[in-house]
C-alpha cells in the first residue's frame, strides 16, 4: 500500500481522511484528481527516466506536454471520466496510465 499512489478506493479513503485532517476544505474531488494526475507523473518519470515531459488533468483529459510547453499527447479515460475509471477498477486504470505513460515516453 503507498499512501502517495492509493491502489484501491480502501486506500484512496485513507489517503483522503490525512489530507482532510491537514486542510478541512479539500474535497474528494480535488484529492482524487491529484491522485491520478500524481500516479501518471510518476509512471511518466519512470518511463522516461527523469522529469522531461507533463502530465496535468485538463478537464476530462490528461494533457502531456514537453520541455518546450508543446502539447504532445492528450489521453482520453477508459470511461467518461478518470475518476470514474479509478472507482469501477483501480488496477485498470493504473494499467492504461502505465501503458499510456510508456507510449509517451517512446
Amino acid at each position: 500500500m503507498s499512501l502517495e499512489f492509493p491502489e484501491n478506493m480502501r486506500e484512496f479513503e485513507d489517503k483522503f481522511a490525512i489530507k482532510k485532517a491537514h486542510n478541512p476544505k479539500v474535497t474528494k474531488e480535488q484529492v482524487m484528481r491529484q491522485t491520478i494526475e500524481d500516479t501518471f507523473q510518476a509512471y511518466l518519470d519512470y518511463a522516461e527516466d527523469g522529469h522531461y515531459d507533463t502530465g496535468k488533468l485538463v478537464g476530462n483529459e490528461i494533457h502531456v506536454v514537453g520541455l518546450h510547453n508543446q502539447l504532445i499527447k492528450k489521453i482520453q479515460p477508459m470511461s467518461e471520466s478518470f475518476e470514474s475509471d479509478f472507482k469501477a477498477n483501480t488496477d485498470k486504470l493504473l494499467t492504461y496510465l502505465e501503458d499510456q505513460a510508456d507510449e509517451v515516453a517512446q
